[in-house]
């Protein structure tokens, strides 16, 4: 049986969402139970939430995510040795006293999958001018934007990035303003990192009545979600998302766990090689000409084995990555 906490909410139709569906494939694979609890971006709630699943003796594995929670989900690995965790997004081994053995933590590597979705971006703008749109100016947020920068240019040197911050993951009128910004310096193709409060730059572009202007997701497949959601008016102004892919690497650990090899006291970082990161191929993508795929094909595959090297934020300080 697996418990998670949620760093926001469920239905950001990002990456809690892609979390929760991991964990329903593995409810529907193995007939487990499955439960959750929703921070709401209240983190210091974060260790009382790990604590009280830890203690229930419930839970054979208790879930947990994010930069934004790493630090209580550490100090319940190191209160509760003999209860199994999974931290996606951060390591939770890097302490005085880690690595643990048992806890599992896994990284994605964003800013390879960012890379390819700037390289389309670059490739697909008719004014020159993209945007990005992150949450917070954490390292996470960066490396995505590293990525996102270095496809863009890769594609078009002239490219001109708009580059702005909501501030938080929830704020989806803030985001919704910073959206129209960019649009109105230009910017056609608009890419946000910052999980439920992104809905507001697609409303904001589809509310905006202008054709040939894209939204990039994030995390999740968001074409997909809002096409499940009856809303056809933001799907069809999804270009593609950077997808994290959260819940395919957690039914990925657990089929591990069943069959007895996952390295608990281990950290790994999973990237396009893997398969864990990259654009959704659906919405706008499905329509690219084919000249356009087959370099992409090539640029994938040049990233995959490590032709193409995509620069990070991690390592960096905050001077240095506004900088960049």
């Amino acid at each position: 049986n697996v418990a998670t906490v949620f760093s926001t909410t469920l239905g950001d139709k990002s990456f809690n969402d892609s979390c929760w569906a991991g964990l329903n494939t593995l409810k529907d694979k193995y007939g487990i139970e499955i439960a959750y609890y929703e921070l709401k971006a209240d983190y210091a709630k974060t260790l009382p939430a790990l604590t009280e699943y830890a203690e229930s003796g419930n839970w054979e594995i208790i879930v947990s995510g994010s930069y934004s929670t790493v630090e209580g989900a550490q100090a319940d690995v190191e209160a509760f040795p003999n209860q199994k965790f999974i931290h996606y997004d951060a390591s939770v081994q890097d302490t005085e006293n880690g690595p643990y053995a048992n806890a599992f933590s896994m990284e994605y590597k964003q800013n390879e999958g960012s890379y390819l979705v700037g390289w389309l971006a670059g490739k697909l703008t008719s004014s020159g001018t993209i945007a990005a749109l992150g949450a917070q100016e954490a390292d996470v947020i960066w490396d995505f934007i590293y990525g996102y920068l270095e496809g863009a240019k890769a594609a078009r040197e002239d490219i001109k990035v708009i580059t702005s911050f909501v501030g938080d993951w929830e704020n989806v009128s803030k985001a919704k303003d910073l959206a129209n910004d960019a649009m109105s310096q230009g910017a056609d193709i608009l890419f946000h990192i910052a999980g439920g409060a992104g809905a507001g730059m697609f409303e904001a572009i589809a509310e905006s009545g202008k054709t040939g202007v894209w939204g990039i997701g994030v995390d999740s497949d968001q074409y997909a979600e809002y096409e499940a959601a009856d809303k056809p008016e933001i799907a069809n102004i999804v270009l593609t998302s950077m997808i994290k892919n959260v819940g395919n690497s957690l039914v990925w650990a657990y089929d591990k766990e069943v069959e007895g090899t996952l390295e608990w006291g281990t950290h790994v970082v999973l990237g396009i090689a893997e398969d864990t990161v990259g654009p959704a191929e659906s919405g706008g993508f499905l329509n690219l000409d084919q000249s356009i795929l087959d370099e992409y094909k090539q640029v994938k595959q040049d990233v995959a084995d490590g032709k193409i090297k995509v620069s990070t934020a991690f390592g960096h300080s905050a001077e240095e990555q506004a900088a960049f």
